[in-house]
This record gives C-alpha cells, sequence and structure tokens, in this order.
C-alpha cells in the first residue's frame, strides 16, 4: 500500500506555538472576565439610580405634604 503525502508530516508543536495558544487563551479569558465585570457593575449601577430615584420620588411626595410657611 503506497503512503499517502500529507501537507504536514509531523504532528507536534513546537514550544512557540504552545506559547501562543496559552497567549491567546489567556487573552480570550481576561476579555470574557472583563465583559462579565462590567455588566455586573453595570447592572449594579442601574438597580442603584433606581433605588435613588425611588428615594427622591419619596422625599419628594413626602415635603409635599407639609405646608411650606
Amino acid at each position: 500500500m503506497a503512503r499517502i503525502p500529507t501537507i504536514i508530516e509531523e504532528d507536534t508543536g513546537g514550544p512557540l506555538v504552545e506559547e501562543s495558544l496559552l497567549l491567546g487563551l489567556a487573552v480570550i479569558t481576561i476579555s470574557i472576565v472583563i465583559a462579565v465585570i462590567l455588566q455586573a457593575t453595570g447592572w449594579a449601577q442601574e438597580v442603584i439610580a433606581g433605588l435613588l430615584q425611588i428615594l427622591e420620588d419619596s422625599w419628594t411626595g413626602l415635603t409635599d405634604l407639609w405646608p411650606s410657611g
């Protein structure tokens, strides 16, 4: 049986390939972590802004009950 020639004869990667893959994986992981943190802080800011708006509306409603003198 004749051997079919392939483009890549050796299927093991060198240290440079390994380091490149690890660096790429690290960059992707850090990007995901930063995206999650930014999304979570954005959500928290929206919640805090909503709570402050409720407090402001409540205070305005309370001060409207007092007669101005």
